[in-house]
């Protein structure tokens, strides 16, 4: 094996490892993210993110746009792959604003807005998990059921009965509403990827983006084909490979939970199985 894929593989067992420590306990989910925020060897924090390396050899300069910041941790694995691209992230929880804060000051490129995304604009009041002053931003939610469910998917029932959930109101806008023309998009949204693609309709058509979108079975075939209606092919993305396939007609829980919608035209000059 070459020395750079010696490299890759070690740093994205760390980060496997990193991941392993988050189904064990706040304080070791606390201390693996933040292992990754200090040492950039680990980033991107997903290893699905190798696979917008080929969008940006495709186009080297541009506007990448983080719908769904959380910390910043989106933008810094997204900076590995481009020093030059502008990044602009979309972060509703206004408890992550100092993280964010701190990365545009070390970041001339980068800027945020403290909004969520929708389709409509309006309010809407989110919570977000708290374990004995440890905040589990990653598992805010509009559902305080959904979050209460994962908290014991990947916790315990222990934690769960131990958490504080924490409310707040925040502005959701369409990002039709931004007037962007953004070259590649990045949507983690926990769950409102359909409502984010509707607010997307005149910058898709517009500017053609690329687009890395976590789905998950509820919308997934109306996204497909909303995307497809737009002359965009759905993809999966196989890192081992280096390479993407064409997403399963239905959704399949065994693949990764990211998924790359790219315009029908630039297809071919992906490495494509």
């Amino acid at each position: 094996m070459n020395a750079p894929g010696s490299l890759r593989l070690i740093t994205d067992r760390g980060v496997m490892l990193c991941a392993g420590l988050v189904q064990r306990h706040p304080y070791l989910w606390k201390f693996a993210w933040e292992t990754i925020h200090r040492l950039p060897i680990l980033l991107p924090h997903d290893k699905s993110y190798h696979a917008l390396r080929h969008f940006i050899v495709l186009k080297p300069e541009g506007l990448f746009l983080d719908v769904g910041a959380n910390d910043g941790i989106s933008a810094l694995s997204f900076r590995r792959f481009s020093k030059s691209y502008r990044i602009l992230s979309l972060e509703p929880n206004p408890l992550l604003e100092p993280k964010l804060k701190r990365l545009k000051e070390s970041d001339p490129r980068f800027d945020y807005k403290i909004v969520g995304a929708g389709s409509v604009r309006e309010r809407m009041k989110l919570f977000v998990p708290i374990y004995k002053n440890v905040v589990l931003h990653t598992f805010t939610s509009s559902n305080r059921d959904q979050i209460l469910a994962a908290i014991v998917e990947n916790f315990g029932r222990a934690v769960a009965d131990t958490v504080e959930i924490k409310a707040f109101d925040c502005d959701i806008i369409p990002i039709d509403a931004l007037n962007l023309d953004p070259t590649i998009i990045k949507i983690d949204v926990e769950g409102f990827d359909y409502a984010v693609v509707e607010g997307l309709s005149a910058t898709i058509g517009r500017a053609k983006p690329f687009i890395i979108i976590e789905l998950g079975v509820a919308k997934y075939e109306q996204i497909k084909e909303d995307l497809s209606e737009r002359d965009y092919v759905l993809l999966t993305y196989n890192i081992s490979s280096d390479s993407f396939s064409r997403a399963p007609a239905s959704f399949d829980a065994s693949r990764n939970r990211n998924y790359f919608a790219v315009p029908e035209n630039f297809v071919k000059s992906i490495p494509l199985k």
